[in-house]
């Protein structure tokens, strides 16, 4: 569940109740705040570019990571087979908080929560989960996510199953879990997939029907704006600046590794030539 600061529609932002909540894309939330976070900084120089400075602003990039860990966690649950759905971004608090996923097939329901810790170390044993030594407040955070499905789920089926809330860690270098946590299942976002199709059935394919009916209606979540194409092309070109300014500081370094060997052999060589041509 994001924690979201509030802020007003971004520019391409249209009104959601004309659809579905299936028409809420990847890491929606987050894509709107880092907009609207951009839309205030300034343009990068000339000389910014050619050095290949980090197009996303610092006070976005925490919004940015999330984002790029959601939609990397959406694409893997695409795969799964007919008999699934996956919603995204719904919206859950009035304080802007929202599930990042929402996946409902026979195998019950779960909400998936993206933890993106690129090259980080993470240590889970019961209710402690550390991020690098640093205590998170995570599973809680899930547990509350399963029980706003909860009480979603409970007017449309006689006897639902518990909705299961599920951490899917993205990018971190080591995943421990030490001990599991007794209700928030913790686990790499690559291995998602493999974990829903191994649950046994616990709700029949009708049910699995009016649940995803009932998921769908924007009735049932806090009113919310749907993404205009605008929204997704900005972000599409953003996601492209920065992949093209990784590669330009690559290229930097790359040139300056050479430049510093070719300097140093213009001062070795000579020496092993006097030392070894006088022997």
């Amino acid at each position: 569940m994001t924690q979201l600061v509030p802020a007003p529609a971004p520019a391409g932002a249209v009104p959601a109740p004309s659809g579905t909540m299936r028409d809420r894309v990847p890491a929606q939330a987050l894509i709107e705040q880092v907009l609207l976070r951009q839309a205030a900084a300034r343009p990068r120089t000339a000389l910014e570019r050619l050095v290949g400075r980090d197009p996303v602003e610092p006070d976005a990039r925490p919004w940015y990571a999330g984002a790029i860990g959601e939609r990397a966690v959406a694409a893997r649950l695409t795969g799964l087979p007919e008999g699934w759905t996956v919603l995204h971004s719904l919206p859950v608090g009035r304080n802007g908080a929202d599930i990042d996923h929402l996946v409902v097939g026979q195998g019950g329901v779960f909400t998936v929560n993206t933890k993106h810790h690129v090259d980080a170390s993470v240590w889970v044993a019961g209710r402690t989960v550390l991020v690098n030594g640093s205590s998170r407040p995570i599973l809680q955070k899930a547990e509350a996510e399963g029980r706003r499905v909860d009480r979603i789920v409970a007017p449309v089926l006689a006897d639902p199953p518990a909705v299961r809330p599920i951490i899917a860690v993205v990018g971190a270098k080591r995943l421990r879990v030490r001990r599991a946590p007794r209700v928030v299942t913790v686990l790499r976002a690559e291995h998602l997939p493999r974990f829903l199709l191994a649950q046994p059935d616990r709700l029949s394919a009708d049910e699995v029907r009016a649940l995803v009916a009932r998921f769908e209606d924007p009735g049932a979540w806090l009113p919310t704006v749907e993404a205009g194409a605008e929204v997704l092309l900005a972000f599409s070109r953003l996601t492209r600046e920065v992949r093209a300014a990784a590669r330009t500081r690559v290229a930097w370094a790359l040139g300056l590794a050479v430049i510093a060997v070719a300097g140093s052999s213009m001062i070795v060589l000579p020496g092993l030539v006097a030392l070894f041509g006088g022997a």
